[in-house]
């Protein structure tokens, strides 16, 4: 019987909260640093470790590699999100044409933006209160919004393949660097301006926006990781 450490019963509901309080767990450790990008996670330690079968530990894993906190092969070992600075500006290269592409047909198409405006106001209530973390979590919900809203499942797999590790990887390496509001701020303001391209209806206006906004927010990036420690 596999052992539990953080509930009392072995019932379904008891067993999905352990699951996710475990990748809680993990997600504390990595985003405070005690688990360092490139640091693989064994399985069997952890689960020696913390009194727990080693399928539960898979399971949390798995979340986080959903989530972008972790990499993990086929039948290999998890690992903390690492990216090398090259691999930073490709996935950036390709964000630029994938999320181009998604503001020219969300132009053509006209939806309703009012899911966009709301994001932007998440991410302005985070930085009012001093939230990193949230503040990312927010940004990562508006342009994964922003694909769903081409309509395009594929385009949308694509970009969260390649925006959820992206940003997991930021959140990780900021955490103890110096807050820059106005970083943020300039942050903020480029996605307002994106709205407002998205309003004009024009589709070659708003996939250039796009693109432009994509190399500033490259910059960005590397102006912050570049300050984490």
């Amino acid at each position: 019987m596999e052992p539990l450490v953080f509930t009392q019963t072995n019932s379904q509901r008891e067993l999905l909260h352990m699951k996710d309080n475990l990748a809680a767990f993990f997600r504390d450790e990595i985003v405070g640093g005690r688990l360092a990008p490139g640091e693989k996670i064994v399985e069997v330690r952890w689960a020696k470790k913390l009194g727990l079968s080693q399928t539960s530990v898979r399971e949390a894993l798995n979340i986080l590699s959903a989530e972008g906190f972790v990499q993990k092969g086929s039948g290999r070992t998890a690992q903390v999100t690492q990216l090398s600075d090259e691999d930073v500006v490709h996935s950036y290269e390709l964000r630029a044409v994938l999320e181009g592409y998604a503001a020219r047909v969300v132009a053509e198409k006209k939806p309703d933006l009012a899911p966009l405006e709301q994001a932007l106001e998440d991410m302005r209530s985070a930085i009012q209160c001093h939230n990193l973390k949230g503040f990312y979590e927010r940004d990562l919900n508006f342009h994964v919004l922003l694909a769903e809203m081409t309509g395009n499942k594929m385009l949308v797999q694509a970009v969260k393949r390649i925006i959820l590790p992206l940003f997991a990887f930021v959140v990780i390496r900021v955490q103890g660097a110096r807050n820059n509001q106005e970083q943020w701020m300039r942050s903020l303001d480029q996605h307002k301006r994106i709205i407002e391209a998205l309003k004009t209806h024009d589709p070659v206006f708003a996939e250039r926006l796009v693109i432009q906004s994509v190399d500033s927010f490259l910059k960005e990036t590397r102006n912050v990781v570049g300050t984490a420690r």
